[in-house]
């Protein structure tokens, strides 16, 4: 019995050891932190995003950046903004394949590169995505139809502002704040020409007016697609037929808006000349320091109008036969080589969202999703700080209803077709030739580059 007893004094005291060790490694383990059964952390997602803007931009999207890294632990994103040339900077990436994964995109690189297979395909990401489904239609960019590739960054459409006071001098009615309301041309012409004064006072309308010594003109407007896009659409005109592959730019619809653009610089005299405006300060201060009593300005110009100190105003473009304006804006994209898709997807959701971005409150951006043109609630989180109250007609109705797509996301080839039409234009703009030449001449040039357009839906 002893013997027995032994052995099962042994095997008791074999176990009891066993127990304890194991007892003291949970400890050691729950001391450091881990345990046997849990896995490793998982190193974080690192992202590179590439943008543009001035300095009031750049800290906005600084801070989103800093917002998302803060909620995202598992994503971290660096920044970089390009304060020169951004073209030059994307385009020597992608030959270097050096590539960031989300970036702000030019609209017609984001046209091109997406229908050449260099950016992800939302597609999949849209399914059940509200935030990416419901957004306004123009700004929507697709390699092919129904193949989304990217949005534009953020809703950006033409419109007027003016100096309310030089109205209320002058006796007249302010511009009209809905489309369907909106001036036609010939109104237009008459409130610029009652507007405009030479140094001694007189008006445009005045017989002895002066037009070699004006103090200050009815309108001022650009001469690039931003001005004339609008126009030709309203008019019904464009630089090609819907397909792309023919031109129009010297069709009757688009000479009566190129020659009432020329009139009113030099027949009129309502307006500077490109050579006068260089000399001329923004617009905002144009209309500031009462220089002009119109402009002809995208929705980002709210920014610095709403820091003068001016009561101003704005409202929607006259019209020829319809209302209509132009979506000007730049596109936000994820590259197709990034490493990281889903990640990049959920940094792309979170980088214009009007709540995390106060860009949009103090006036540079507008929204692209629809709920922010739709529903009330929407609309007053991001309005009211700087915007006036015929913002919710002028500007949101306007862009939501009347917005095309500028020529520069729509034509395929556009870089080397505006290389051609700008220094024709010039001849316009500058007094050298009538609409109808200058545009019958550039049939010659623009009609053997027109490869199409890229898909709209």
């Amino acid at each position: 019995m002893k013997k027995w007893n032994l052995i099962f004094l042994t095997l008791v005291l074999a176990f009891t050891l066993a127990a304890c060790g194991k007892n003291d490694a949970n400890k050691a383990d729950e001391g450091s932190g881990s345990s046997s059964s849990s896995a490793a952390p998982k190193e974080a997602v690192k992202l590179k995003f590439m943008f543009w803007g001035s300095n009031d931009e750049k800290k906005a999207v600084e801070g989103m950046v800093k917002s998302f890294n803060d909620s995202h632990p598992n994503i971290q994103v660096a920044a970089e903004h390009v304060p020169g040339d951004y073209n030059t900077k994307i385009n020597t990436l992608m030959a270097s394949n050096e590539l960031p994964d989300v970036a702000y995109l030019p609209d017609s690189l984001a046209s091109k590169w997406g229908s050449e297979g260099k950016l992800l395909d939302f597609t999949p990401y849209v399914v059940g995505a509200d935030e990416l489904q419901n957004r306004l239609p123009a700004s929507f960019y697709y390699s092919e139809p129904g193949k989304v590739v990217g949005y534009a960054t953020a809703a950006e459409v033409m419109v007027i502002y003016y100096n309310k006071d030089l109205f209320t001098e002058a006796g007249l009615e302010l511009p009209p704040v809905e489309a369907e309301k909106a001036w036609t041309w010939n109104e237009f012409l008459e409130v610029a020409k009652k507007l405009t004064k030479d140094t001694k006072g007189r008006t445009a309308n005045d017989p002895d007016f002066d037009p070699k010594n004006i103090d200050q003109y009815g309108f001022s407007f650009g001469s690039d697609r931003s001005t004339w896009a609008p126009l030709l659409a309203s008019n019904g005109a464009g630089i090609t037929d819907e397909t792309g592959m023919q031109y129009t730019m010297n069709s009757p619809e688009s000479v009566e808006v190129f020659q009432a653009l020329q009139d009113m610089l030099f027949k009129h005299h309502v307006a500077p000349d490109l050579i006068q405006q260089k000399n001329m300060p923004d617009n905002y201060v144009r209309l500031q320091t009462r220089k002009v009593a119109m402009v002809m300005d995208g929705t980002w110009a709210q920014l610095d109008i709403s820091n003068a100190k001016l009561n101003y105003g704005v409202g929607v473009l006259p019209i020829f036969k319809e209302p209509k304006t132009t979506y000007i804006a730049g596109a936000s994209v994820v590259f197709a080589n990034t490493k990281h898709p889903d990640e990049a997807m959920e940094f792309y959701k979170f980088h214009n969202n009007p709540e995390q971005v106060d860009l949009y409150k103090i006036g540079l951006w507008m929204p692209v999703e629809t709920k922010y043109y739709t529903d009330q609630a929407a609309i007053d989180s991001w309005t009211n700080q700087v915007h006036p109250p015929e913002w919710k007609t002028a500007a949101i109705d306007y862009a939501l209803k009347y917005s095309t797509k500028s020529p520069s996301s729509s034509l395929k080839n556009w870089p080397e077709l505006n290389a051609k039409i700008t220094p024709a234009l010039e001849m316009i703009w500058t007094n050298k030739k009538s609409a109808q030449e200058a545009l019958d001449e550039l049939e010659a040039q623009v009609q053997p580059m027109l490869q199409g357009k890229y898909a709209d839906k």
